[in-house]
């Protein structure tokens, strides 16, 4: 039987409300941090055929630059870690290289397969606080990303665990910026674009939506002076076309285009304008996000990356912008103090973010060690402090995966079983920890 998006929304919809009922406050908190796409490639600054460089191309020798960003246990590992710095934690990734993991009614496979790697990679993104959209990007004019979203709640019925399911659904089509000039044979093509978006919401609930806009796309002529809106009658309401977009999808992202935090913020300005009157606080998942590109680009003011598309040395010099980690999350900052509901949202996981290029520092495990602070225990064992459970616990071994403990009973030792305390008493651990890391 073929699944239909109402056939679904029917089954499902109970299974949403009841994860949301479990986690009430993790969603609200998600929407406190960072987004983050996470494409399939992410770029290696450790190969050896682009010596750190960033290259224009992914084929041939250059393909060996680049690693999945997370079929790997070592790529999660990094992923989760890089999610996860402190008060800069990322709350929510857009997951590319789904679509065929679920595209035979949410298997794998015709034979009723799920995807292994996938559940696994859901579950520990759950674990480690992180929410999931599944991301498609086909970029085509007959947009369709809109039937293939309704395979993302095919997967959460059809091989979805406890924690190993999505939590919303993201669409990355660019087909706007190609009929985006304001002229009466463009007019129609724009329309159709915002009743196909309104079929891949519908397909896709009850999972939420999240659509990436260009910063201008709302505007026949986008200067301050003789600014002209692009209005567009839709659904019964003429309003602005990413007005529109935001009406339709619950959260959003705007490609800002540029590396510095004043002309960040007067891009987004009408974006979130409208979501802040229009969409904000109408769920608990809406969220605006200032999108940031880390990317080479071939005019280095666009983006955060340290050398320009197609450059020969791993930095190079540009007019302006501190094209550094630190430069980014500091425009993000600034942003925020006039638009302060905005989130950053960062393009992408490992090009450049967190790839150990110039500026951008890897983000990896920590080692574990036995230099760890230890403690004694009532009968001069020594033992030391560890995460069970979410909470910090004494444990006897370093990084033991199961542990018996006093009562008999057997206990499952967290991945963070290596983050160790400085402090640690019988009824409370500190946070701060000496070593982090994952087992």
């Amino acid at each position: 039987m073929k699944w239909r998006p109402s056939h679904i929304a029917a089954t499902y919809a109970l299974l949403i409300v009841a994860l949301t009922t479990l986690y009430p406050s993790d969603a609200v908190k998600s929407l406190e941090k960072y987004g983050m796409y996470v494409w399939k490639d992410a770029f290696d600054v450790d190969a050896m055929y682009c010596n750190g460089v960033y290259p224009t191309l992914k084929t041939g020798s250059y393909a060996s630059c680049f690693q999945h960003s997370w079929e790997t246990p070592a790529a999660r590992e990094r992923l989760w870690v890089s999610c996860s710095l402190p008060e800069r934690e990322v709350g929510r990734i857009f997951l590319s290289d789904v679509k065929r993991r679920v595209e035979n009614d949410g298997y794998a496979d015709s034979f009723g397969n799920c995807d292994a790697i996938l559940i696994t990679t859901l579950e520990e993104a759950h674990d480690n606080g992180v929410e999931v959209y599944a991301l498609y990007a086909v970029s085509d004019a007959a947009f369709s990303e809109k039937t293939l979203v309704a395979d993302v709640n095919r997967f959460n019925i059809n091989c979805g665990t406890k924690t190993g399911v999505f939590d919303g659904v993201a669409i990355n089509n660019e087909h706007f910026s190609s009929i985006k000039r304001c002229k009466e044979d463009n007019t129609s093509k724009q329309i159709q674009v915002l009743q196909d978006l309104k079929t891949a919401a519908d397909n896709a609930s009850p999972l939420p939506l999240h659509f990436s806009v260009s910063w201008n796309w709302h505007c026949c002529k986008c200067s301050s002076k003789g600014y002209v809106s692009r209005d567009l009658l839709f659904n019964g309401q003429t309003q602005n076309a990413v007005e529109h977009m935001i009406n339709i999808t619950d959260s959003i992202d705007v490609q800002v285009a540029w590396n510095e935090a004043g002309t960040m913020e007067k891009r987004a300005r009408r974006p979130y304008n409208y979501w802040a009157s229009d969409k904000a606080g109408t769920t608990s998942s809406t969220a605006f996000y200032v999108l940031a590109y880390t990317n080479p680009n071939s005019d280095c003011r666009l983006s955060f990356s340290p050398h320009v598309k197609g450059g020969m040395e791993s930095s190079d010099e540009c007019s302006q912008g501190n094209r550094t980690e630190a430069g980014m999350f500091a425009a993000f900052d600034e942003v925020k103090l006039s638009q302060n509901e905005t989130r950053g949202g960062i393009h992408y996981m490992g090009g450049v973010f967190s790839t150990g290029m110039p500026g951008w520092p890897k983000h990896e495990p920590s080692t574990c060690v036995n230099t760890a602070v230890k403690f004694k225990g009532k009968k001069e064992v020594y033992k030391s402090c560890g995460w069970v459970n979410k909470s910090q616990k004494r444990i006897n071994t370093y990084c033991a995966k199961n542990k018996d403990w006093k009562d008999g009973e057997r206990t499952v030792v967290c991945g963070r079983c290596c983050e160790i305390c400085l402090k640690c008493t019988t009824k409370k651990c500190s946070r701060k920890c000496s070593t982090g890391g994952l087992s």
